[in-house]
């Protein structure tokens, strides 16, 4: 069974960190060789979604239709997502509220990053992603400016993950592919 897995950049902000951790967070998956299974990097910055409840220009109803079908395409996701405020970034909200049947029955997992990893942004999003039916690992990475970023916070920063995040990392991969295999048949209708 093939397995296809969006790495989401959740921030929309300038002079993110995102991107850095979205693309060590693939390159460890690139890496594993997992048999039939793909991951790719969906950054929410190329989507110009409106804010729920506005009615969006004629560019951003072909925006949300993309978004609509990159999010249905993925059978399981990695959210990248800093913490802004003790919460995952409103853009990241609002992009999630307009979806429903495309992330139904689909395997996520964190990974943030922030001064405390985005642990506390993570723990509220996590309640409102369970009413849109997507089964969340247990494993969780949690990046720290402190301890993974040379020169944090500066021009010169620079990140460099430590080395207890490679169990972690596997432990979530292992969980995220488990869960999005089990669920891909779920949909298939090979599970009643």
């Amino acid at each position: 069974m093939s397995l296809k897995i969006g790495i989401i950049i959740a921030s929309v902000r300038e002079g993110r960190n995102g991107k850095v951790v979205a693309d060590w967070v693939l390159e460890n998956g690139q890496k594993r060789n997992d048999k039939d299974v793909t991951y790719e990097l969906v950054d929410l910055k190329s989507f110009d979604l409106p804010l729920l409840g506005a009615t969006p220009t004629e560019s951003q109803g072909i925006a949300l239709k993309n978004w609509s079908e990159t999010m249905a395409s993925y059978d399981g996701y990695i959210l990248v997502t800093p913490e802004y405020n003790h919460l995952v970034p409103g853009a990241l909200v609002n992009a999630f509220n307009f979806l429903n049947a495309e992330v139904n029955n689909k395997a996520l997992a964190f990974v943030g990053y922030g001064f405390l990893g985005a642990a506390r942004g993570i723990v509220g999003f996590r309640a409102h992603l369970a009413y849109q039916q997507i089964a969340m690992t247990q494993q969780q990475i949690n990046i720290s400016f402190v301890s993974d970023f040379k020169n944090a916070m500066t021009p010169e920063q620079e990140f460099a993950p430590g080395a207890w995040h490679t169990p972690e990392l596997e432990a979530l991969f292992t969980q995220l592919l488990g869960w999005s295999k089990a669920l891909k048949a779920l949909r298939n209708g090979e599970i009643k």
